[in-house]
């Protein structure tokens, strides 16, 4: 009987022991129990963050203009000329188109025929001269009738009228000039017969070289 009652208690005792000891009845833990073994345990995860791929940025896509073809048959000479053309008529107001059509059929370059008549009348068909000259580009009826006009001093302030006649005038003092811009203005403002170079002609000449130069 005595054996048994010491079994027992040993039995009781151990259970009781096996109980409260946290070692045995806790389950083993999985974190790190020192600061070593939790840098340890951050630098892994540090190491697996870094091996996981990441995802190329897209390239920006690129638009590429292409040029405008150029127009065929088009050249840069023809603009300039274009424009040139649009500069005299926009100086020449309402006659631009007279004043080409005459030059055109006499032979006188457009830019020198469009000085002559700025020079002249400022593109005013109504001006009238101290010594009776007319229109716009100013034409006594004397010199007018030595070309074969027939009508009346009225008549040649009628704007194509006057132009025409006085650009036929231009044209022979174009060529008794021998061509030169000086030359043809000597003859034009001077008379068919003048020889030599005058101080009004020359500031004339100047006047239509430095208009000529702004078309």
């Amino acid at each position: 009987m005595k054996v048994k009652f010491v079994v027992v208690s040993a039995l009781v005792g151990a259970m009781s022991s096996f109980g409260l000891n946290p070692a045995l009845s806790a389950p083993p833990s999985t974190e790190p129990t020192n600061l070593a073994a939790l840098l340890k345990a951050r630098q892994q995860n540090k190491s697996a963050t870094a091996e996981k791929p990441t995802t190329a940025p897209k390239k920006a896509s690129v638009v590429s203009r292409r040029a405008a073809p150029a127009t065929k048959g088009s050249t840069g000479k023809r603009s300039q000329s274009k424009d040139t053309t649009t500069a005299r008529n926009a100086k020449g107001g309402a006659y631009s188109t007279i004043i080409n059509r005459y030059a055109s059929t006499y032979g006188v370059p457009s830019a020198l025929a469009h000085a002559v008549v700025r020079h002249e009348s400022n593109f005013q068909p109504n001006v009238r001269g101290k010594a009776g000259e007319i229109g716009l580009m100013q034409i006594k009826l004397s010199t007018a009738r030595s070309l074969g006009y027939t009508g009346s001093a009225k008549g040649l302030y009628e704007p194509s009228t006057n132009i025409q006649f006085g650009m036929k005038y231009l044209a022979m003092a174009q060529k008794l000039g021998g061509g030169s811009t000086c030359g043809t203005i000597l003859k034009y403002n001077a008379g068919h017969g003048a020889t030599r170079m005058n101080p009004t002609s020359a500031k004339y000449c100047s006047s239509v070289k430095a208009y000529m130069r702004a078309l």
